[in-house]
């Protein structure tokens, strides 16, 4: 019997502005779309892609660890990172080579992954995450009734 999908949801934040360390949401979530975990910390990152690769590496190794051997549908609201893990894109900056190869060589540890990008407003609790571990957006303490 083969196990069911893994959905995993990675989101990354340089902040605003940028301080070179990301904040990085993950949602684990079962094959019904009920949420197994999330996961919200900080990595270095000093651009947008940078953090979503950290995102993406993150989410990539807690699967590998939480449910080894489980299909997984990875998803990014970053279409670069996604085109360039997938090899659609050339990885041209510099300072994501480094990223790219810790990124394609967990994607080579899976037996079944699919890495898709998707609309940002389908990634959202992936994308507060990442903004909580980047100290917060502080809206909640800003609301005024």
């Amino acid at each position: 019997m083969t196990p069911a999908t893994i959905i995993l949801q990675v989101d990354g934040t340089p902040g605003h502005p940028p301080t070179g360390i990301a904040g990085i949401g993950v949602v684990v979530r079962g094959p019904g779309g009920a949420v197994l975990q999330t996961h919200a910390l900080c990595a270095p990152a000093a651009t947008c892609v940078e953090a979503e690769y950290q995102a993406i590496i993150a989410g990539l190794d807690l699967v590998l660890r939480a449910h080894p051997g489980a299909p997984v549908r990875c998803m990014s609201d970053s279409q670069v990172a996604v085109a360039q893990i997938t090899g659609r894109y050339a990885v041209r900056a510099g300072s994501l080579r480094l990223l790219h190869a810790r990124a394609v060589a967990l994607v080579a540890r899976f037996t079944r992954l699919e890495v898709l990008a998707i609309p940002r407003e389908l990634n959202r609790l992936a994308d507060a995450l990442a903004w909580e571990a980047s100290g917060g957006r502080g809206q909640i303490t800003r609301f005024q009734p």
